[in-house]
C-alpha cells in the first residue's frame, strides 16, 4: 500500500493554507500544472477527494477539514523541533554539567554562568562540587561535560587547559597584632593561630612548603577545604589564614583583614575535558568564553611576577 509523502503533505498544506493552486504555487516556488498533479497524487494516496471546485474556487471537502487538523498538530511540532534543533546548535539549550573545585565554585563561576545563560532561558546547567580527583574522574567517566580543577591532570584521555590564575592572600580577624601591616611574610606568621585548607587541597601544599622552608610552625586551629568555611573562621576570630584573592575579596564584608603575602604564591585552576568525544555546543560554547577572557587578563598583567606553583 502506498503511503503519502513529504511533497505531497506540503502542496496539500500550501493549498489549504492559501486557498488557491495558484497561491500554493507561488508559496512554493512551483508551476500551478505541478501543484495540480500533486493533489491528484495526493487525493489517490489519501483515499479521499480532498477539494471540489464551487463556482471557480477549489473548495476543501469535509475530509480535508478533519485531514489538516491532525496535519497542522504535526507541523507545530515540527516546527518545535526545528526551534528546538536550532537553539541546540546555538548553544541556547541543553544541559550544562560542571564540576568544580569548591573554592572556584561560589562567585567566580557563578558570575560566568550567569552571564553565559543571558538570553539561553532553555539552557539548564548544574554546578556540582567535588575535589579535582573527582572531577577528572567524573569526566573521564563522561558523567559531567567538563570540570575545574587546581591541577592540570596528567592523564591518558584527558585535556587540561589553564583557565584563571590568582595569588594568595593572608586575611586575619579585626584587632589582630599583624593587621597594620600591607604584606605578611612567614616569619609574622610564627606561633599564630592560623586556619588552614584541608590537606588534601593542592594549595594547601604550596603554602606548607613556604613555612617550612622558613622553620616557621603555625598553631592550626581548624581546617576546611572550603574557602568561604575559613573565611567565616577567620572573621569569628579563631585566627588568620591564607585564601585566593578572590574568595578573600567575596567575603570581605565579614570584617576581616586583608593583607598581600610574601612570597608571592599564584594558584591556576585547569578546565579538564574528555578527548574521547566532542563538547556539546552548551559546552564548547562556554569553554571558549572561559579561554578567552582568560588570554584576555593574561595580556593584562602585570611583567615580572614571581610564581610559587
Amino acid at each position: 500500500m502506498a503511503k503519502l509523502n513529504a511533497k505531497q503533505m506540503d502542496v496539500f498544506v500550501a493549498v489549504m493554507t492559501h486557498g488557491s493552486i495558484t497561491a500554493a504555487a507561488r508559496h512554493l516556488n512551483v508551476s500551478q500544472p505541478a501543484v495540480s498533479r500533486m493533489i491528484e497524487r495526493f487525493e489517490q494516496e489519501a483515499g479521499f477527494v480532498a477539494f471540489e471546485r464551487r463556482r471557480g474556487k477549489l473548495a476543501p471537502t469535509t475530509e480535508s477539514d478533519i485531514f489538516f487538523a491532525e496535519v497542522r498538530q504535526v507541523y507545530r511540532g515540527l516546527d518545535y523541533l526545528n526551534e528546538v534543533a536550532r537553539e541546540i546548535g546555538g548553544s541556547r539549550r541543553g544541559y550544562l554539567r560542571v564540576g568544580v573545585f569548591p573554592a572556584l565554585g561560589t562567585r567566580w563561576l557563578s558570575q560566568r554562568i550567569a552571564r553565559y545563560l543571558t538570553r539561553r532561558d532553555n539552557l539548564l546547567t548544574s554546578l556540582m562540587p567535588m575535589s579535582s580527583d573527582g572531577v577528572i574522574d567524573s569526566v573521564a567517566r563522561q558523567s559531567i561535560d567538563f570540570g575545574i580543577t587546581l591541577r592540570a591532570s596528567e592523564r591518558e584521555g584527558i585535556n587540561s587547559e589553564e583557565i584563571w590564575c590568582s595569588e594568595m592572600v593572608c586575611i586575619m580577624p579585626q584587632g589582630h597584632r599583624l593587621t597594620g601591616k600591607q604584606s605578611i611574610q612567614p616569619t609574622d606568621v610564627s606561633g599564630e593561630d592560623f586556619v588552614s585548607l584541608s590537606s588534601r587541597v593542592e594549595s594547601r601544599t604550596a603554602i606548607d612548603a613556604i613555612f617550612d622552608s622558613s622553620g616557621v610552625e603555625r598553631r592550626i586551629r581548624a581546617e576546611s577545604p572550603l574557602e568561604l568555611s575559613i573565611c567565616h573562621l577567620v572573621s569569628e576570630g579563631l585566627g588568620m589564614s591564607i585564601v585566593t584573592r578572590e574568595s578573600a575579596e567575596e567575603s570581605a564584608h565579614l570584617g576581616y583583614h586583608i593583607a598581600a603575602f610574601k612570597p608571592r604564591v599564584e594558584i591556576r585552576a585547569y578546565l579538564v575535558t574528555a578527548t574521547s568525544r566532542p563538547l556539546s555546543s552548551a559546552a564548547e560554547g562556554f569553554r571558549e568564553m572561559l579561554l578567552l577572557e582568560f588570554k584576555r587578563s593574561r595580556n593584562t598583567d602585570l611583567p615580572g611576577l614571581s610564581r610559587v606553583t
